[in-house]
């Protein structure tokens, strides 16, 4: 059964940035050629503090590349210091992305941004070793006042426990950036997040299979170009995420 007490998301057709594409606050200026997003995305934030991943790296394939980071950051309390005051003077709703690892972290994360001016929505990312069951735990800590909106790679977007979390009360779904491995110059192979124009059919086609969901489907990979935007919003998308477009620049779609 659908909840039917779900936040209002008030989720504006266009396009945002994903997590990690811009920072922990608005950038002075937008990408040219793109207009002002429908929100701003925080980079992800954790409990406690993170460093960089040990065996952090880059590998380039045709179509896209793997990128490891581990997800950097001063933790919750840091950022809330120095970057809760900016948010309060956003020009445009933003969204804070949490690192969900454990129930209890994700709660206290949550309803402290219950009370901050400038918090319009939370975005959390699951574990990708977690469980089901952990899953919807830490689905169900991050449920409260502000919008949810889930993160779910587009390798995990029809199973079973997705469906679930949508019915539980989360507002919106990010079709985020999948996880994958490919061999590196060194020999060995470099594991981490896929990003590049190669998954947007694989977006498309996950828009397709999950059109009976009663909430708004955000395209959060593959799109480089305006003419994939487009076809992403024919297909379903309520909005676009941008990832790794943003820091080489978006295309023309004249020059297309």
């Amino acid at each position: 059964m659908i909840a039917t007490d779900r936040p209002e998301l008030g989720l504006t057709p266009g396009w945002m940035n994903a997590a990690g594409a811009f920072g922990f606050a608005l950038p002075a200026e937008w990408p040219p050629l793109l207009n002002a997003p429908a929100a701003f995305v925080t980079n992800p934030i954790s409990y406690a503090p993170r460093s960089y991943a040990a065996e952090r790296g880059c590998s380039v394939y045709p179509g896209g590349f793997i990128l490891h980071t581990g997800w950097p950051n001063p933790g919750f309390r840091k950022v809330l210091k120095h970057y809760a005051p900016r948010w309060a003077r956003a020009s445009v709703p933003v969204w804070v992305h949490l690192l969900a690892d454990q129930p209890h972290e994700v709660d206290r994360m949550v309803r402290v941004l219950e009370e901050t001016d400038g918090a319009a929505a939370v975005e959390i990312s699951l574990p990708p070793i977690a469980g089901d069951d952990l899953k919807l735990q830490l689905v169900a800590a991050a449920l409260g006042e502000l919008p949810l909106v889930l993160c779910v790679p587009l390798d995990q977007a029809v199973a079973a426990w997705v469906g679930r979390a949508a019915q539980a009360g989360v507002s919106a779904i990010v079709l985020s950036a999948p996880r994958g491995v490919t061999p590196n110059p060194g020999g060995g192979f470099t594991r981490g997040r896929i990003y590049g124009p190669g998954l947007l059919p694989l977006a498309l086609q996950t828009l397709s299979c999950l059109r009976d969901y009663e909430i708004p489907l955000i395209a959060g990979c593959g799109v480089y170009d305006q003419k994939s935007m487009d076809s992403l919003m024919t297909a379903g998308a309520a909005a676009v995420q941008l990832d790794a477009v943003l820091w080489r620049g978006w295309e023309n779609p004249e020059s297309n």
